[in-house]
């Protein structure tokens, strides 16, 4: 459930450029917030550089089927904002087939941009925030709120230290975090003897091995650890 005040952040994937700025036109006028994706590698480079509330998908996409993107994205990708399919296909099959792949919602082209309206703010209104809600590297998703490490449909939940150790090194990927700067984030100047950061590391791969099937974190010999999206597990 929505409980902040920000304007709503939707990501509308359209290629007809004309709809999308009518689309985009009315929704900002509405008070939305909105960035513009016309092909399925632009709405995927999108989601990958930022978080959205909402994602408004056409099925019928220049370089990929609309509907197996969205089964992709939330497959794979992790995503976890609704999708709201909007698209001229109107067949019972197609709309079977997106809500199996994950959409939330399906209207068919043409529509009432009062009816889009209503209904993007009804999924809302029932679903997380998602802004500033997620980091994500690659496959990788961290739930900021929720404490939970997600890839390829499976998730772990993190510890308080396995989370403060996974958001830092996702925040500076692809650089490497220093062995220093680790320790001074989980134990500030009160840092226990016997090398406690190589536990928590080993133990934090241990986790994202049986609940991940991979371990995305890195040594760099003599400096620290980085996180490498894929990465199998490395020993510390």
């Amino acid at each position: 459930m929505r409980k902040d005040a920000r304007p709503l952040k939707l990501l509308l994937v359209e290629d007809d450029t004309d709809i999308a700025a009518g689309i985009g036109d009315y929704l900002a006028a509405q008070g939305l917030e909105l960035d513009f994706a016309y092909t399925a590698a632009q709405a995927a480079a999108r989601l990958q550089e930022g978080s959205f509330d909402m994602v408004v998908m056409d099925a019928g996409l220049p370089d990929q089927d609309g509907i197996e993107l969205c089964r992709s994205l939330k497959r794979d990708g992790g995503l976890r904002s609704p999708v709201l399919f909007l698209t001229a296909r109107g067949g019972l099959g197609d709309k079977l087939q997106a809500f199996e792949a994950g959409a939330v919602d399906y209207m068919v082209k043409p529509f009432a941009p009062e009816e889009l309206l209503a209904r993007v703010r009804a999924i809302a209104a029932h679903a997380p925030a998602s802004g500033g809600a997620q980091l994500r590297v690659g496959a990788y998703v961290l739930d900021l709120q929720g404490h939970l490490l997600q890839r390829a449909g499976r998730a772990i939940a993190l510890h308080a230290a396995g989370f403060s150790l996974i958001r830092r090194l996702m925040e500076a990927s692809p650089a490497c975090v220093g062995h220093d700067e680790l320790c001074a984030l989980l134990w500030a100047d009160a840092i226990p003897g016997s090398d406690p950061l190589r536990m928590h590391v080993y133990q934090l791969r241990r986790a994202c091995n049986r609940g991940l099937g991979t371990a995305p974190i890195a040594t760099v010999r003599g400096v620290g650890y980085r996180f490498v999206s894929g990465a199998d597990d490395a020993s510390a």
